[in-house]
Formats: C-alpha cells, sequence, structure tokens
C-alpha cells in the first residue's frame, strides 16, 4: 500500500503557520537605494529597463542578490521589479540580515528570484529553499518549488508542484523539542 501524505496535510499547515522566517526583517532596507553590479549592464532610461549580466550583485541595505542575470523595471513612481536567474553552474541567491540583537540571517537560493519592492515581496522558483541561520548555524528550514516570501509582513507560502516532492520543513528546537518534516521518498 503507498504511503500518502494527505493525512499529514492539516498538521503540516499548522506547523507552517507558526513557522515564519521574515519576522525580524531589518524595516530600514525598505528605505535604501538598490545598488547594482555585473560584468555588463545595459540600460534603456526610456523604459526605466536595466539588464545585467555576468557576476550580478544587488544591494539594498541588508538585502543582497546575486545571480548570472538580471532584469530591473522601475515603474512610474520608482517603485523595482527585479528578477534574478541562476545559470547552469549556479542558482540565484539572497540573504537578509534580521533586526535582533544576536545577528541573523536569512538566506535562499532558486532558479529564479524576483523582488517586487511596491509589495516587499520576493519568489523563488524552482529548487527554491529559504532558511534562517545564526553564524553558520542553521535554525530553521523550508524545501519547495516556489516560495512567496513577503520580507515585512511576517506572511510566506510554499508551494511543491509535484505529489512526490512535497515542501519540507525543519523547525529548530526552541525548548528542547524538534519537529521536522521530510520527503520519505526518494
Amino acid at each position: 500500500m503507498p504511503f500518502s501524505y494527505r493525512p499529514l496535510l492539516p498538521l503540516f499547515c499548522l506547523l507552517l503557520a507558526f513557522y515564519n522566517p521574515s519576522v525580524f526583517a531589518l524595516k530600514t532596507d525598505k528605505n535604501q537605494p538598490t545598488k547594482l553590479s555585473s560584468d555588463r549592464a545595459d540600460f534603456n532610461d526610456v523604459t526605466q529597463e536595466y539588464i545585467l549580466t555576468g557576476k550580478v550583485v544587488i544591494i539594498k541595505g541588508s538585502i543582497v542578490i546575486k545571480g548570472a542575470k538580471a532584469v530591473v523595471i522601475v515603474d512610474p513612481e520608482g517603485y523595482q521589479q527585479i528578477t534574478v536567474r541562476g545559470d547552469a553552474n549556479q542558482l540565484a541567491t539572497f540573504t537578509q540580515q534580521l533586526d535582533k540583537p544576536d545577528p541573523e540571517f536569512i538566506d535562499g537560493e532558486g532558479d529564479l528570484i524576483f523582488y517586487e519592492a511596491k509589495k516587499d515581496q520576493l519568489l523563488l522558483s524552482g529548487q527554491a529553499y529559504t532558511n534562517r541561520r545564526k553564524g553558520t548555524q542553521t535554525i530553521d528550514k523550508l524545501v519547495a518549488d516556489e516560495i512567496n516570501y513577503d520580507l515585512y509582513s511576517e506572511e510566506y507560502s510554499a508551494v511543491s508542484k509535484e505529489l512526490n516532492k512535497p515542501t519540507r520543513t525543519v523547525l529548530a528546537p526552541r525548548q528542547n523539542n524538534k519537529i521536522e518534516l521530510q520527503n520519505t521518498t526518494k
């Protein structure tokens, strides 16, 4: 008889409701300038579109997004939509410092990272994961096909598109109890 994840779905949804990697994101990041760096940059000031290729690094406060190629579009209100892609050698990555006395960070990877400044949303797609860490120690981790991460409102969602490849979450112990959900099929 094949194993079914369906009975675990309510428990998983409950766990996701309590897992929140963005709860302490630096609020000052929102008001910082966006710095663009790459091997090549093509700009169109009329359409406000910037195409960056090769060793792309985008910095906005403590947010750092890296990849192989990026497209930055600035809307008429001045908000940026940033799409960063990895390449065959490396996924696109991001990191953000959390506002805590002992510095903690949120890290993530995906084939594609889309940041929409107007909504303060970050979408990681394809081989996506996020983890919260203190130094080199991973505290919480989330793996899915797609993770939509709101940088400031304490909300996120994770979706896996294949039934045999569920989202996976690891929650670090807070009071000597550890909960771990993982894919048992290989």
